[in-house]
């Protein structure tokens, strides 16, 4: 759409700012809302505040002198956590192996990394028709992922999603754009995860401890309260700190150090709560990942 209405572009990341990656964002905390997850949060205080403290103290400091560094750092530690998830999807799928984690790993740090240095490094080639094609192959793969395959064709849908997700850096030489497109995969994997399981959870707890619908009910509209306002906020401090306004004299602001804050710590502690060699994470985590028919 970028390519056939470029008019469109500011809008179009907007929203895509605002609806996946910012949503996505937020239902990590969603977690910590948990009371048996918070209980263990609090015995393992030190890694999840502490540290994360001393880190945000050396962010602002670096900030203050060249905020250029902590953009570049807070894109590989994206392109690391992007990966590392996309190793995940492929593990659910059971079809992970060592030839499908090297190339997920190799191509996307490839693209990463030239994609940062040299963006839009291929974008003479990228036609309206090319990017049409590749749009409406996306949406085939994607439609076909919905209907039950075998483990393997989920497997294949997963790979291709992985090696996919930063191709658009070499194509597209606006970074922000680029990344919506191609990273878009990723929020979407997430947020359809987080949410599967927060609601397989949430069902199973309000059966075990007989609670009225009701309730149920308010339970999920304060989750959805909380990850629609949170991704308002932050959306649009992005939006305010960007150097294109003219508020800013071609700089980034502090507002827009407060999302890349939070977008950190998120890649912080993801590291924790998907970790299931810990037994809190399997039994709190673990356990909802499946429907019980799986």
């Amino acid at each position: 759409m970028i390519v056939n209405f470029p008019f469109l572009a500011p809008f179009l990341f907007l929203s895509v700012l605002f609806l996946f990656a910012e949503t996505h964002f937020a239902s990590t905390w969603l977690f910590f809302f948990d009371r048996e997850n918070w209980n263990w949060i609090k015995e393992n205080s030190y890694k999840f505040f502490l540290l994360p403290l001393y880190l945000i103290i050396a962010v602002l400091i670096i900030w203050k002198f060249n905020n250029g560094i902590v953009l570049i750092f807070h894109y590989l530690a994206s392109g690391w956590h992007v990966t590392r998830q996309s190793i995940g999807i492929l593990k659910l799928s059971k079809n992970n192996n060592f030839i499908s984690s090297f190339l997920t790993y190799g191509i996307s740090f490839f693209c990463l990394v030239i994609g940062i240095s040299k963006p839009g490094i291929l974008s003479f080639s990228l036609t309206s028709g090319l990017a049409n094609l590749i749009l409406f192959s996306l949406i085939v793969i994607y439609l076909l992922s919905i209907v039950k395959f075998s483990d393997l064709a989920r497997g294949v849908f997963a790979f291709i999603t992985g090696i996919s997700i930063y191709l658009p850096l070499l194509f597209i030489d606006n970074l922000a754009l680029a990344t919506a497109l191609g990273v878009g995969m990723h929020w979407c994997q997430y947020i359809a995860l987080i949410w599967s399981i927060k609601m397989r959870k949430i069902n199973i707890v309000n059966n075990t401890v007989m609670k009225s619908p009701l309730k149920l009910e308010n339970t999920i509209k304060k989750n959805l309260l909380f990850v629609i306002s949170y991704s308002f906020l932050m959306t649009a401090l992005a939006y305010f700190g960007m150097p294109s306004q003219k508020f800013n004299n071609g700089n980034y602001s502090i507002f827009y150090l407060i999302p890349i804050i939070f977008q950190l710590y998120h890649f912080y502690i993801d590291g924790f709560i998907w970790q299931f060699s810990n037994k809190h994470i399997r039994n709190s985590v673990g356990s909802y990942i499946f429907s019980k028919q799986n």
